[in-house]
């Protein structure tokens, strides 16, 4: 599936943005006082007035098991920090930026007012109540921004206190850090890329933490196109879990029928190969086949992790193992697995051969932990990385066009490395990787470590600009893309594009422009025809990430597109060649997710499955009707009332509803109330006096079989 290359010129991109300086009130690093010793505190600790002269004072972060400033007692279920600081309310902007990095769950109180609650359970919370999950890996130092009104401000000195929770008792680690600043002003540019019937068209979603539902542009719809579980229309068995690479294959160049391929990331592994078209009358897509793809050939052994992987120019599949193992179950030579495997979709069969005939893997690409691969549109050149082992990049020479089964290796070796996270220079070599010989290719990372190429962390993906031809790739551990130009032995222009964990990036939103930190984890990518960068988070808040070709590091150009539900993350997004419709796959969803509505009206659940999805803008899928079944829109109307209120709200409907939930959300999507109605109701009397304390507005969601209905709550 070739890419169509167009011009800068043609896009006529190049509108600048401008920016206010940011004021930092208080900054990371900062004194605090607290209070460690176990013991929950008075009730009126968190009051402006409270005496915390007794308490202990460090400089963040504050914590103990991981590296830190100041060091706290340990073991401790919660601890207890407050910080008071001066304003002046006319240098503050309209919202203000808190940053906050936690380990584990945090409630923040702004003058006795509680303002934040993140990583915590709705209710009563006591010194011994857990936060809902526990922070790992980057995420520990990854800063989280809440926008507070500055009306939640006064005049003078103000103060914050933070109540700071465990995820254990038995946990090794506690740590918290913050920042106060001015929220940046930006206009982003208007972006002449948009045609308006083009995906990309979009207004940022709100920033928020994972909710119970997918959160997509109020300008797009979904629709969930198959599941973990489902049967397979051919051949038997069930649709693989953990859902990651998904591939759309044009029939024909055709936007409208094609193949979807799946990639499971299980042990062993697996693919799934659907056949799907778009009905223009229902303006739904409909899966017409699916079945498994066959790897049972003695000669393949198995496949194991089919993590990411590629579309071939000559309309093919690669799927990646991403294990390497040193089995050699049937005594061909070769470790078992850690290799790229062709796929016919047409007949969901391996391509790829070994030298008798037989089934084989791309032995010649290497042995590693691979993630994804990417051809460029002569199929001629192939590029992917390392996630994990050598965490580095590599590039495939094909002997023969459109031909992966022999060529030659090159490893990537930044000229004066990498510091940091930052190349020290910018320019690289590519040096070449013995591959022609059985013992070679079993021993690719060994070989590529001793002729020193760049080890980054974590080569998760790797795509070419249909601009202007630059390598991209993400290394996930740093939490940064960047890109190059291949100038054949020898690489120029490397630099970091995009990202780096504390980096925070704003756009316009429904709600007025929005700042969010990037966070940690940038995993898959993928470029649209106009040079947009999508990037899927696995980590941080498990974003898609946009990205406009003009995008500097100086000049940001970044917008925010979805939010997958709890527990998940967004993997392998492909286009249909017209730029329409994009498919990705929702992968491991928390069992405790919401149901949904979808582009075909109809209730879905996919709790704790894995699920493959398409979207695309409002008038392309599914009808204009408002969400609900046809049979309850007609007969069914449901009221809130009063609204405005100060609290207490009936909702009533006209008939009645089995098995009613409700979920309120804020306008930045944390869940504050979720409540289920078992059996049948016409009639509730809901209470959202405490919600309402701390927001002016609620998004009130309510579901039951076959219906759901989202309102506005307003306080009075």
């Amino acid at each position: 599936m070739k890419k169509q290359l167009l011009t800068i010129a043609a896009l006529g991109l190049m509108i600048n943005s401008f920016f206010n300086a940011q004021t930092t009130i208080f900054d990371q690093g900062s004194s605090w006082s607290y209070e460690d010793s176990n013991v929950a505190p008075v009730s009126t600790w968190k009051s402006s007035n409270f005496d915390v002269s007794t308490w202990s004072v460090g400089n963040g972060p504050l914590g103990y098991g991981d590296p830190v400033t100041t060091t706290i007692n340990s073991g401790l279920l919660t601890a207890y920090f407050a910080k008071d600081f001066t304003v002046n309310l006319a240098d503050l902007t309209t919202t203000m930026d808190l940053g906050i990095r936690r380990d584990d769950g945090i409630i923040v109180y702004l003058n006795g007012e509680e303002i934040v609650r993140d990583n915590m359970p709705t209710g009563t919370v006591t010194h011994g109540t857990f936060s809902n999950t526990t922070i790992d890996g980057s995420d520990e130092t990854t800063f989280n921004i809440f926008s507070i009104p500055k009306s939640k401000f006064v005049q003078g000195v103000n103060r914050i206190s933070v109540e700071l929770h465990n995820r254990s008792a038995g946990s090794s680690d506690l740590s918290i850090d913050a920042y106060l600043k001015n929220t940046v002003v930006i206009t982003p540019p208007v972006s002449t890329t948009c045609t308006g019937t083009h995906i990309s068209c979009f207004t940022s979603i709100i920033p928020t933490s994972q909710t119970s539902k997918l959160i997509i542009p109020a300008e797009h719809k979904f629709q969930m196109i198959l599941k973990e579980g489902d049967n397979y229309t051919d051949g038997g068995g069930l649709v693989g879990g953990q859902n990651d690479f998904t591939a759309y294959v044009a029939k024909n160049a055709s936007s409208t029928d094609g193949y979807l391929s799946v990639n499971h990331e299980t042990n062993p592994g697996g693919v799934t190969m659907a056949e799907v078209n778009y009905n223009a009358t229902t303006k739904l897509w409909e899966l017409t086949k699916s079945r498994a793809v066959d790897f049972s050939a003695p000669s393949l052994v198995q496949t194991i992790r089919n993590c990411s992987g590629g579309i071939t120019p000559w309309g093919t599949i690669i799927t990646a193992e991403e294990s390497v193992t040193s089995n050699d179950t049937n005594a061909d030579g070769y470790k078992d697995y850690g290799w790229f495997v062709e796929i016919d979709p047409v007949t969901a069969q391996v391509i790829s051969q070994n030298t008798d005939g037989s089934k084989g893997k791309l032995w010649q690409m290497g042995i590693m932990n691979h993630e994804n691969v990417v051809i460029n549109n002569a199929g001629t050149v192939a590029y992917y990385g390392e996630d994990g082992g050598t965490n580095m990049v590599y590039k495939y020479v094909m002997d023969t066009p459109n031909n992966l089964s022999s060529g030659n290796l090159f490893v990537l070796k930044l000229d004066q490395g990498i510091t940091a996270g930052d190349p020290v220079g910018t320019t690289a070599t590519w040096i070449q990787v013995p591959n022609k010989l059985q013992a070679d290719q079993n021993n690719t990372r060994t070989i590529a470590q001793s002729l020193g190429g760049t080890s980054f962390n974590g080569i998760e993906d790797v795509d070419i600009s249909p601009l202007d031809g630059k390598i991209y790739f993400t290394a996930k551990g740093l939490s940064k893309v960047y890109r190059m130009q291949d100038d054949g032995t020898t690489a120029s222009q490397v630099e970091v594009f995009v990202g780096g964990s504390a980096t925070q990036y704003s756009f316009n939103t429904a709600e007025g422009v929005k700042s969010e930190t990037w966070g940690s984890g940038n995993d898959n990518l993928t470029f649209d025809e106009l040079g947009n960068l999508w990037v899927l988070q696995d980590g941080g808040k498990n974003y898609i990430w946009v990205i406009a070709p003009n995008h500097t590091q100086a000049n940001p150009q970044v917008r925010l597109f979805a939010s997958m539900p709890a527990g998940s993350e967004p993997t392998g997004l492909t286009f249909t060649p017209d730029h329409k419709f994009g498919f990705f796959s929702v992968q491991h969803p928390n069992s405790t997710i919401a149901t949904d509505i979808d582009a075909t009206g109809n209730t879905i659940d996919y709790k704790g499955k894995s699920a493959t999805m398409v979207v695309a803008l409002q008038q392309f899928l599914g009808t204009n009707a408002v969400l609900g079944t046809a049979e309850n829109i007609a007969v069914n109307s449901v009221t809130v009332t009063p609204n405005p209120t100060s609290g207490i709200v009936q909702l009533n409907a006209t008939k009645s509803l089995k098995n009613i939930e409700i979920t309120a959300y804020t306008l930045d999507g944390k869940i504050v109330y979720q409540k289920r109605f078992n059996g049948s109701n016409s009639a509730l009397e809901l209470d959202f006096t405490k919600q309402l304390q701390s927001s002016r507005m609620l998004i009130l969601n309510i579901e039951a079989e076959g219906f759901q209905k989202t309102v506005k709550i307003l306080k009075k």
